[in-house]
């Protein structure tokens, strides 16, 4: 694994605002996390990096503590608040990350042709898009060569070109191996971008929420010589049937349904879990 939460906790003065929040990620890997306002989106990637005072747990990279400086070497950060100097080109601010890390003036050259900001790189950021400004903070961020980059709401100001731009770029940065966590309040881009949906909530990170918070209906793919649904009458079990597949019900287990065919002599071909609608499991989850 390339990044490991161990117990991680932090109070704000009654309220626990993180509560031992435990996860690791491994190589190439994009998560997703969402919550409402004030779930401590923010506060679990600032503590990550060191940058909030936590009151237990521990962060490490490769077995490197967020406490020792060779930790950022292998992680970068994109907060929601623009930091980028306005009177200063792009390249003003590559050179300077360069600088203080020793990197050839070759791979800045890579970077802003691997994100695509040649045309501007050498005008002030002032006269930059939001988009344009998100482009340059990524090729900042990936500069040092980092095993994970996390990701405050980058979406957040993003004209719809900017959106699909970054997306791109996003996968992109996972191809290579590159693995990212993405804080978004927009559900849609992250049923399509992500590997994994985390949710914060009361403090706590449910890394499987589908599974922390309801049964999964199952789809069946199924042949068999009789009528299926005079089979299934018999078992006294809900079930719903769309041509030649089986759709169980999510209150009863999934083993059941297995039994009940086999010993009616039906041949199973498949079983697949039904993806839930990242909308309706958020509003569910979160009792809206």
């Amino acid at each position: 694994m390339v990044l490991q939460v161990n117990g991680l906790e932090m109070k704000y003065k009654s309220k626990q605002v993180l509560d031992k929040i435990t996860f690791s990620i491994g190589t190439s890997e994009i998560i997703g996390i969402v919550g409402p306002n004030g779930a401590g989106k923010s506060t679990l990637m600032r503590s990550v990096l060191g940058l909030e005072e936590i009151n237990k747990g521990s962060v490490h990279i490769n077995n490197i503590p967020n406490t020792n400086p060779e930790f950022f070497k292998y992680i970068s950060f994109l907060p929601s608040d623009n930091y980028l100097y306005m009177q200063l080109t792009g390249y003003d601010h590559l050179s300077f990350v360069a600088n203080i890390y020793h990197i050839p003036q070759q791979e800045i050259e890579e970077v802003i042709e691997l994100i695509g900001i040649r045309s501007y790189v050498h005008q002030p950021v002032k006269s930059y898009s939001y988009g344009m400004r998100q482009h340059l903070l990524i090729a900042l961020s990936i500069l040092t060569k980092p095993l994970i980059i996390l990701m405050d709401e980058p979406f957040n100001g993003l004209d719809p070109t900017s959106i699909i731009e970054l997306k791109q770029l996003i996968e992109v940065l996972h191809a290579k191996g590159i693995s990212i966590v993405i804080s978004t309040h927009n559900l849609d881009l992250l049923e399509d971008l992500t590997e994994a949906i985390w949710f914060l909530k009361e403090g706590k990170l449910y890394t499987d929420p589908l599974q922390s918070n309801k049964e999964v209906q199952y789809e069946i793919k199924y042949s068999c010589d009789g009528d299926l649904s005079q089979i299934m009458k018999k078992s006294h079990l809900p079930f719903q049937t769309n041509e030649n597949l089986l759709i169980t019900d999510a209150t009863f287990a999934i083993e059941t349904y297995l039994q009940w065919l086999l010993k009616n002599g039906v041949r199973i071909h498949s079983v697949n879990p039904i993806k839930r609608n990242l909308e309706e499991l958020y509003r569910e989850f979160y009792g809206l």
